[in-house]
């Protein structure tokens, strides 16, 4: 047979101390919201804040691939939300606003902490700050403080931090990319200038300037000698046939025949029909200059992607930009936000009337256990 709970001993057991219970709360919810009367009050101020929209326009739109491109190749990790950057919000939550908060605003005196550690009024501090980041984009930063006045004081302060350090930190990463940008430029520059000597002493040594416009005219112009050259063979095939081989005609084309000859063989194995290079020797020459030229038009394209870069590093350095932009200026509060006095009275009443309660029902238990102990000890003797 199944014993049931108690319930209703239990009540019972429970309303004979009812007006213990009753005068405890009481007792227990005064004495709380007098304490509660006690402490100093604390006035809320907010302010609600934007990040700055990415500008398109003038300097700004011509200079965006490259800010992009910096950014693929890890020169510009600032103010991005990509896991290879770091969140605006962490620059809120840096140990040098709150020291700087601390100090200007002299929180140690009126948090009455003269002699604390000072991680002790750090977290006092945290304890009156609260920085929301909403869904929109927006920051809601709110701050509590003994006057309401400071309050107000202390959120336009700490926007001021916050925008202080962003801009230090920018700086510090444009400064590294100015100083990556000019030494890279000036390797740039020795190469072109090495190149630059180079093309010059070869076009003088080979007469070579533009290798493809050389080589279409020296080909065309080989043509020709070679086109004349199989023409008069063919005319002196001819004239064989019909005169003879000592016929004067016969000779006199024989003889052009061999200057032909002669001319288009000087021109494939001696310089200066081209260039002062032998046009067997064109492939190589060509090469070895259009490699060089390469070389010299891919630095130039080089160096003039890079310049963009060095003068947008340079126009960060200098750049004083807010990282966050007030919508909503803090107005000083007309009424305390906390502490809230009722809330503390009633939880300090019902705490103690639970406490109590777990009290009786404890004190129950072990005199039924001690009961139930002695019952046994009888029914055994």
């Amino acid at each position: 047979m199944t014993q049931q709970f108690p319930t209703v001993d239990i009540l019972r057991y429970l309303l004979r101390y009812k007006w213990w219970f009753l005068g405890l709360v009481t007792v227990t919810t005064v004495a709380a919201y007098a304490y509660a009367r006690t402490l100093p009050e604390y006035f809320k101020a907010t302010i609600n804040c934007v990040p700055p929209s990415q500008q398109m326009g003038g300097m700004g739109g011509m200079l965006g691939g490259i800010s992009s491109t910096l950014k693929d190749i890890g020169l510009a990790k600032l103010g991005g939300s990509s896991g290879e950057t770091y969140e605006f919000i962490t620059i809120l939550f840096t140990r040098t606003i709150r020291d700087s908060m601390i100090r200007r605003f002299d929180l140690v005196e009126e948090y009455k902490m003269q002699g604390d550690p000072m991680e002790d009024v750090r977290t006092e501090f945290d304890d009156n700050l609260e920085v929301e980041y909403h869904a929109e984009g927006n920051y809601e930063i709110s701050i509590w403080s003994q006057n309401p006045t400071k309050s107000v004081e202390m959120c336009n302060a700490f926007i001021d931090y916050a925008n202080q350090i962003t801009n230090r930190i920018q700086r510090q990463e444009a400064e590294k990319t100015a100083m990556y940008m000019e030494q890279r430029i000036g390797v740039i520059d020795s190469v072109l200038a090495a190149l630059t000597d180079s093309l010059q002493q070869y076009s003088s040594k080979y007469r070579l300037f533009s290798p493809l416009d050389q080589a279409t005219a020296s080909a065309k112009a080989l043509a020709e000698t070679k086109g004349e050259l199989l023409k008069q063979e063919a005319i002196l095939g001819i004239l064989e046939q019909n005169y003879g081989k000592n016929d004067p005609q016969v000779r006199s084309t024989r003889s052009l025949v061999t200057q032909l000859q002669d001319q288009y063989e000087r021109a494939q194995t001696q310089p200066g029909f081209a260039g002062n290079f032998a046009l067997t020797d064109a492939a190589g020459v060509g090469a070895s200059y259009l490699r060089m030229y390469a070389d010299f038009e891919a630095h130039t394209k080089l160096k003039a992607f890079l310049l963009p870069s060095l003068e947008q590093a340079k126009l960060d350095i200098n750049k004083a930009a807010p990282a966050l932009l007030v919508v909503d200026t803090p107005v000083a509060p007309e009424e305390r936000d906390r502490p809230k006095r009722a809330f503390i009275a009633l939880g300090a009443g019902v705490g103690v009337g639970i406490f109590f309660v777990l009290i009786l029902l404890a004190v129950r238990g072990w005199r039924m256990l001690m009961q139930r102990n002695d019952e046994n000890l009888r029914v055994a003797s």
